[in-house]
């Protein structure tokens, strides 16, 4: 036992079992899935951070509030719907719409649109190459 070697990783190491390179080989198709359809996502993206609660409920001049039917609703206001709860009361339905997380959304495409990435090239500090020349080697420089 003494003489045995430790088990390394790598080449010389155990092989990762079937099952986490059939999870790795599924990651690089859906990227790839993704990659390839990468208009169409960004269309979506774009239609749920478009989305707005007034594109479902009107308020008239009164406060009356006023649903719109489900089938007059754009279907990008549709996917941006996150929930909808309904409570019934004596007076009334009171009706609660979440909708997604805007700027989640707008995060992800000024990310995905570089606009994020230019900050910090800005912030980044330049290097500058600084060559210093010691009094007393400027001094034998002089003599010779």
């Amino acid at each position: 036992m003494a003489g045995d070697k430790p088990k390394r990783r790598g080449r010389d190491g155990p092989r990762p079992p079937k099952m986490a390179m059939g999870a790795i080989n599924k990651r690089l198709r859906g990227s790839s899935i993704i990659y390839d359809n990468r208009d169409e996502l960004a269309i979506q993206l774009l239609g749920l951070a478009s989305a707005s609660l007034t594109d479902v409920v009107s308020w008239d001049d009164d406060g009356k509030v006023k649903v719109r039917a489900f089938k007059d609703v754009p279907d990008h206001v549709k996917a941006a719907i996150k929930k909808v709860k309904i409570t019934p009361t004596q007076f009334g339905d009171i009706l609660e719409f979440e909708m997604v997380d805007k700027v989640r959304v707008l995060q992800m495409l000024a990310k995905s649109a570089g606009l994020l990435d230019s900050e910090k090239v800005i912030d980044k500090p330049s290097v500058i190459s600084i060559d210093m020349i010691m009094p007393s080697e400027a001094k034998e420089e002089k003599d010779e």
